[in-house]
């Protein structure tokens, strides 16, 4: 099917954000080259259209309910009920709350809430990217126009959408031979506007430059309440020499929420990344993973955990471009599926012909608790050389009905049994993160998720 010929809804949504992003072009005052960057994507998009269920890429995920829902900008300023809203959300993450003392930056509904710098080492930029291009556009220009010169010649319709509504998100560049101790915490938070009219929409773009021999960790949170949202939010990262990061998502939204996220890195010779995705919430969710392993002897390791109840669809697609030599990468994704719960894991590991003495593993499990629940796994290898070590697997099943038993043998109730036995399967992911406190959030909301979502067998 041509993008011609696609759903009535699709195209629709495409005229509004369309109109919407052209408004929001003229209505901003910014620099030659932003403002073609925007016109491009206004372009793009409406070029594109909405990727459909007939994309082989978008074929387990129908965003026709997305394209069907009026979702809207909201004015620059932040209303005193949003900010109010804003904190109390804020207060339940606990000890990686407002109360911490990492540097980070914290955003309402898209719009930055506060800055709080802590103890930032020196020489290291960690900005708004509404300031940045207000104070020193020129320290982004370049990598905002190649990335959107990649863009043209590919099918990124999110992409195209982020370039045309850029204005908001961080910027992050770390030296070289410089170390961030703290992890630099990004906080988006969605709560009712509080003013008449459509949910509202966030484009948010972050731009990381790591340069030789630099470390640092980085935590987006993406946290809401009741109210229906879309977020659309892009992480571009590139690796110099020998750079590291641990980037850490937690998407945590409420249950009428729509996020598109997508990270990718760019891998230098001997850079390293680690990337932990943490899916809890929302009706409509997809997160994108794209590793370039360009540079001899990179390496990534992907970790993932979804959780997906009734009226939730959780997407998680991947990619790992292996090009250069001996570049290793880890890759393990994990699902539980409840109630009428809708799961995707798609999983790509690509070895080129020079990538000789490549290292690749890939697996994903899935857990199913419900006789409705779903979930489809493609896992992936694209090999063109033999000089390689590479496999990939997936399982999907129910907890295992003798381990049920055991537990139940030594006094535990079915529900505990189960709930036991759930938390056990998805803490695997929750160990692999470095930070302690954010480990005790993730084991505290994944032990709050179990109960209300686990029967016993026999009530169900």
């Amino acid at each position: 099917m041509t993008r011609a010929a696609r759903p009535t809804a699709l195209h629709e949504g495409v005229a509004t954000l369309a109109e919407a992003a052209a408004d929001f072009a003229a209505a901003r005052h910014s620099p030659p080259w932003l403002q073609k960057l925007r016109r491009s994507g206004i372009a793009a998009f409406e070029r594109l259209g909405f990727p459909s269920t007939y994309d082989e890429e978008w074929r387990f995920t129908n965003l026709a309910p997305l394209a069907r829902s009026p979702f809207s900008l909201l004015p620059d300023d932040v209303t005193l009920a949003e900010r109010t809203a804003a904190f109390e959300l804020e207060a339940r993450l606990g000890t990686i709350g407002f109360s911490a003392s990492e540097p980070r930056l914290s955003f309402v509904n898209g719009r930055l809430l506060r800055r709080s710098p802590g103890d930032l080492t020196a020489g290291v930029l960690f900005e708004c990217m509404k300031d940045v291009l207000a104070t020193s556009p020129e320290r982004v220009e370049r990598a905002l126009v190649a990335r959107a010169a990649e863009r043209d010649h590919s099918e990124h319709f999110f992409g195209s959408l982020g370039d045309a509504f850029l204005d908001e998100g961080v910027v992050l560049h770390v030296p070289a031979n410089t170390s961030v101790t703290e992890p630099l915490f990004i906080l988006h938070v969605s709560t009712p506007a509080g003013r008449a009219g459509a949910p509202s929409m966030v484009h948010t773009r972050n731009l990381f430059t790591f340069e030789e021999n630099s470390s640092a960790t980085v935590i987006e949170a993406y946290f809401g309440a009741g109210a229906p949202s879309f977020t659309n939010a892009r992480t571009e990262v590139d690796l110099g020499r020998n750079a590291r990061l641990h980037h850490i998502k937690l998407q945590l939204e409420g249950p009428e929420a729509f996020h598109v996220g997508h990270l990718s890195v760019a891998h230098a010779v001997g850079a390293t990344s680690a990337s932990h995705v943490f899916s809890f919430g929302g009706r409509l969710v997809r997160n994108e993973i794209a590793m370039d392993l360009a540079g001899e002897g990179a390496g990534t390791e992907l970790y993932g955990l979804f959780c997906a109840n009734s009226g939730q669809h959780v997407d998680c697609h991947t990619l790992i471009d292996h090009v250069s030599p001996r570049a290793n990468s880890v890759e393990l994704y994990k699902g539980v599926l409840d109630g009428t719960g809708r799961g995707v894991f798609d999983g790509k590991i690509v070895v080129r012909p020079g990538a000789v003495r490549t290292d690749a593993r890939q697996t994903n499990r899935n857990l199913i608790l419900s006789d409705s629940a779903l979930v489809d796994s493609k896992p992936q290898l694209e090999i063109h050389n033999n000089d390689v070590r590479c496999s990939h697997g997936s399982t999907t099943g129910r907890l295992d009905a003798d381990a049920v038993f055991y537990l139940r043998s030594r006094g535990l109730s079915p529900e505990a049994a189960r709930a036991l036995l759930t938390y056990a399967f998805g803490s695997e992911l929750i160990e692999k993160v470095g930070s302690a406190d954010v480990r005790a959030f993730l084991e505290g909301h994944l032990r709050a998720w179990l109960p209300a979502n686990l029967a016993a067998p026999e009530n169900r």
